[in-house]
């Protein structure tokens, strides 16, 4: 007897440690991230201001309801001022619900992203599928924006990305993994979509290109929109050809892009686009005049903008399409052939070619 109570003594005592590792906390004694933004603070000593956007449970549920409190702390490094921050609420920060990172445009113009990104890639309580932008002129005027439409903390951001809310088809969205396989891929270059305060909301219709590490180039909106059409192929947008008095506009239903990367001496990168869709506003009985030759006008304006931009992203040094990627999938074991890729890629030649489909004039008769 003596010897089993023995044995059941030393068998607890072994479990002790074990308990001790159940450190769960009650959600109500959580506050939970909705969306973080990183900036530069000016300061040599403390380089790093973090800015994070916590949501207060609420029991209404109704636009404008939302409610939230903006907490900032500058540190030197963005581990150390997630610390800080620790110490000025009442609660354990939670990041498990955070889709939005938005870094300060010049945070990446002093600093790059490789500091963010290292914080947010180790830290396993973020997602991978979380959102990463750009916010101009600084990431803490993007999280501390409450758009009145707000049902949920946070969700206005958050909806303004892939196609679950708004379908913005010169919206960029790069999930967390996409920009991380993107910085250390060789031959294809980071995109990130740029987030800016515009009258109680967020405007989110520009795009900016990376190095790998800062930025190069700055597309605007009508660039951002061609990018998203040739590089993704994206539904649901609009193909402008400018005519007086009024423009004609199609509504693109859907957009197929294809590229083919002829190699040699003479590199040409080929992008084939089919745009299908209906004619959204042009002058009456257009389309009874000359349909197919509206169609190739359309496409012939397409390609000449779409080849304008890609020589300015060229012409930048980036590569956000990938081309450097083809040409080392084609170029398979070769001696230097990263090298070559590099002096031959300033003087590479594109040609766009769309096939504009319209499907109709949209009238009903």
């Amino acid at each position: 007897m003596i010897l089993k109570r023995t044995l059941l003594l030393c068998l607890g005592l072994t479990m002790l440690p074990m308990l001790g590792g159940c450190q769960l906390k009650d959600i109500d004694k959580r506050y939970f991230v909705v969306s973080a933004g990183f900036d530069y603070s000016d300061n040599p000593a403390a380089p790093y201001r973090v800015s994070l956007r916590l949501a207060l449970p609420s029991s209404k549920i109704e636009e404008g309801g939302a409610m939230s409190v903006v907490q900032t702390a500058d540190a030197a490094s963005i581990a150390e001022a997630v610390r800080h921050l620790k110490s000025t609420v009442d609660k354990e920060l939670e990041f498990g619900h955070c889709r939005e990172f938005i870094l300060g445009r010049k945070l990446i113009e002093k600093d790059g992203i490789d500091n963010s990104l290292q914080w947010l890639s180790r830290r396993r309580d973020i997602q991978s599928v979380s959102n990463v932008m750009v916010g101009d002129p600084d990431a803490y005027s993007v999280v501390s924006l409450k758009p009145k439409s707000e049902r949920y903390p946070g969700n206005s951001l958050f909806l303004s990305f892939g196609n679950e809310g708004t379908e913005a088809a010169n919206t960029v969205t790069t999930y967390l993994f996409d920009l991380y396989r993107r910085v250390y891929e060789t031959g294809l270059d980071p995109v990130l979509p740029v987030a800016n305060v515009f009258r109680d909301a967020y405007k989110i219709d520009r795009a900016a290109v990376l190095d790998k590490d800062k930025t190069r180039l700055f597309l605007d909106s009508d660039e951002t929109l061609l990018f998203n059409m040739t590089a993704f192929g994206v539904d649901n947008t609009i193909l402008v050809l400018p005519d007086k008095p009024l423009n004609i506009v199609l509504a693109a239903t859907h957009t197929t892009s294809k590229i083919n990367l002829k190699g040699g001496e003479d590199p040409v990168a080929i992008v084939n686009i089919r745009i299908e869709g209906f004619l959204e506003q042009s002058p009456p009985h257009l389309l009874e005049k000359d349909w197919g030759g509206l169609e190739r006008k359309m496409g012939k304006h397409f390609s000449e903008e779409a080849e304008r931009m890609l020589y300015k992203i060229r012409d930048a040094g980036v590569d956000p399409y990938g081309f450097g990627l083809h040409y080392l999938a084609d170029h398979h074991n070769a001696k230097g052939r990263w090298e070559k890729w590099k002096r031959l890629y300033p003087e590479i030649r594109f040609e766009v070619r769309a096939n504009v489909s319209i499907q109709g004039s949209g009238l009903i008769r």
